[in-house]
């Protein structure tokens, strides 16, 4: 086989396995910084009232990666690309038929059936943020920007907030564990590299079912930061225009 042949079909060329890139660097970003906000809001959570202002200031993080992940999903490098991923349920039905049947093939970006975990994942991160700007503790003392708006009847309304912003963490959690575990389960048993993809950037080089390489945004790092300014600007400026209350 010749050396163009082998790195095509994701072979050796002097012992090394030839690599494509699969994620860009906001994405990857993007990724474990999500992951760490989420694990820093449930810790300041355990410290009450005296982290609650971190825990407030966490949820604008969180939300100010949401709304730039949701600009990035157009803005971005392909497999960063909402039209690159998010396919119909019935695709990603097909797909997971296709998994029991062991006929499944590889992707670069996300399969069809992670595509759906993801989109469930940042909705449920979503909403958690949003009830978190509405949500007042159990003293009334502390609470997101909007909790004391007059709802006309806001104990009902706030309770509600409150009730899903403690609930759905556990639920986040539930699907974090599940992506982790099947992540796990293509690294190491599929031997299908997700997560050092998603820290590295690049996958081996094989025929993917998507594209065979990323196809990076021009000035990636700097549309990345004009697309995160935009994020920042986004909430912290609707906070202030429906009448809420920053945090400096």
């Amino acid at each position: 086989m010749s050396a163009e042949a082998a790195g095509a079909a994701g072979g050796t060329q002097n012992g090394e396995v030839r690599s494509v890139r699969a994620w860009d660097g906001p994405t990857r970003l993007f990724k474990w910084s999500l992951v760490l906000l989420v694990l820093n809001a449930w810790l300041t959570y355990l410290q009450g009232d005296a982290g609650m202002p971190w825990h407030i200031l966490n949820g604008y993080g969180i939300l100010i990666l949401l709304v730039f992940r949701l600009i990035w999903g157009f803005v971005g490098s392909s497999t960063s690309r909402f039209s690159h991923w998010v396919v119909w349920p019935w695709t990603a039905l097909s797909h997971g038929a296709g998994l029991l049947r062991g006929r499944s093939r590889k992707f670069l970006g996300h399969n069809p059936l992670g595509s759906w975990m993801i989109i469930a994942l940042l909705a449920i991160a979503a909403s958690q943020g949003i009830a978190g700007l509405f949500t007042v503790d159990n003293n009334g003392l502390v609470g997101g920007p909007f909790a004391n708006l007059d709802f006309g009847d806001p104990t009902p309304v706030q309770r509600a907030f409150s009730r899903w912003h403690h609930l759905g963490f556990y639920v986040l959690m539930g699907f974090a564990v599940v992506h982790v575990l099947v992540n796990l389960w293509y690294q190491f048993a599929k031997y299908d590299p997700l997560i050092t993809g998603m820290v590295t950037g690049r996958k081996p080089a094989l025929d993917y079912a998507d594209e065979p390489e990323m196809r990076p945004a021009s000035a990636t790092w700097l549309r990345a930061g004009l697309c995160f300014l935009a994020a920042a600007a986004i909430v912290f400026g609707s906070v202030r225009l429906f009448g809420g209350k920053l945090p400096f």
